[in-house]
């Protein structure tokens, strides 16, 4: 598990402004789809993360296309449903499926279909609280991010402190497939869009 922290303090504002014009068209909009766009990113540069390993065969399996898991906390216990084709959608049409996915997930609505195919799965525990948790991958996936608390922070800006909105984010992956500085690059892409939404 590779583990960075990043200000997101532009993406925290421009969320605030954004949910405004979700609400008028009846959309919650979390962080979630942002951070889905910026990890999408990321796997496009890193595309052994977004892949699986076929023990049998001993070959990697890259995939060109982008299913994205999000974790759901359900009176069941986690269930994953799939974001399908996520690159292909746009912030708000994220949104408005991701909200449809979890309300299902809560009301034990998923069907099967709505929980295969993932190629990469995203966890989100920083609205329940916590600085940090190492995510489990979600098999046959081989990567998983994790995403914390944004919390109010003294950081250091240009050599100065100052007070900004952190995030601290991991990634684990499994080593028989990508190694620790393919994961520590590809948090750093997706830190670059978080950090510039």
């Amino acid at each position: 598990t590779y583990v960075d922290e990043c200000d997101v303090t532009e993406l925290v504002s421009f969320r605030k402004e954004a949910k405004a014009i979700a609400e008028k068209q009846g959309i919650k909009l979390t962080y979630i789809p942002f951070i889905t766009k910026a990890v999408i990113r990321g796997l496009k540069a890193f595309p052994y993360l977004n892949s699986t390993l076929d023990e049998q065969a001993q070959n990697i399996i890259l995939k060109n296309y982008y299913n994205i898991g999000i974790a759901v906390d359900s009176e069941d216990g986690l269930v994953v449903p799939v974001l399908k084709n996520a690159d292909k959608k746009s912030i708000l049409e994220l949104a408005h499926e991701m909200e449809e996915l979890a309300t299902k997930a809560r009301t034990k609505k998923l069907a099967l279909e709505d929980l295969q195919g993932g190629t990469f799965t995203i966890t989100n525990a920083g609205n329940i609280g916590g600085m940090l948790a190492t995510p489990v991958i979600n098999y046959p996936e081989v990567a998983i991010f994790g995403v914390h608390k944004i919390s109010k922070r003294p950081f250091v800006k240009n050599d100065q402190i100052v007070i900004a909105d952190v995030i601290w984010l991991s990634v684990a992956v499994d080593h028989r497939v990508v190694d620790g500085a393919q994961a520590a690059r590809f948090l750093n892409v997706v830190m670059e869009y978080l950090a510039n939404p």
